[in-house]
């Protein structure tokens, strides 16, 4: 009698234990490491120093020009090229300039290529190759202090640019 009770269990086993199949669908990426953004480039400071306001009486006046460069290193060995969009709140006057935070009146900060062929507003993009030899990417830029609209009144004079990186 207790052999028949198994084969009874191990029926009912079977009969429930059917289940239809199922296609599952597993995805994911692989990506390569970022790469280092230097310290300095990270809290990036310029100094454009003194411009007398006599000398942004015209429109589209500008200072002297101020080079810097943005660094990237210990970029993934795979990494091609990185591309720079810069934004900030761009000057009323001139969309392609940012808008100063500070005191003086009728100026903005003009960033461009260190070459001065781009200029570089807010929204825009830069895309540089990274060194395959030093795994670093570097963005030569100048900036400067012009008045759209000329007539520029004295006081201080700071703007902010925010960079975001992709790596390509």
């Amino acid at each position: 009698m207790a052999r028949y009770r198994y084969l009874v269990f191990l029926q009912l086993v079977f009969m429930t234990g059917q289940v239809k199949a199922a296609d599952i669908t597993i995805q994911g990426q692989v990506v390569s490491t970022p790469c280092i953004v230097d310290v300095d480039t990270q809290s990036k400071h310029i100094e454009l120093g003194k411009v007398i306001s006599h000398n942004l009486k015209e429109r589209g006046s500008g200072s002297n020009w101020t080079d810097f460069h943005l660094l990237l290193s210990s970029c993934a060995a795979d990494l091609l090229n990185v591309t720079a969009t810069f934004t900030g709140m761009p000057n009323e006057n001139s969309a392609d300039t940012y808008k100063n935070q500070g005191t003086a009146r009728d100026v903005s900060l003009q960033m461009t290529s260190a070459d001065h062929r781009t200029i570089y507003g807010t929204g825009s993009s830069m895309t540089v190759n990274i060194d395959g030899v030093t795994h670093k990417a570097k963005f030569p830029l100048s900036a400067r202090i012009v008045s759209p609209a000329g007539d520029a009144k004295g006081g201080t004079f700071s703007a902010a640019v925010s960079v975001h990186f992709i790596y390509q």
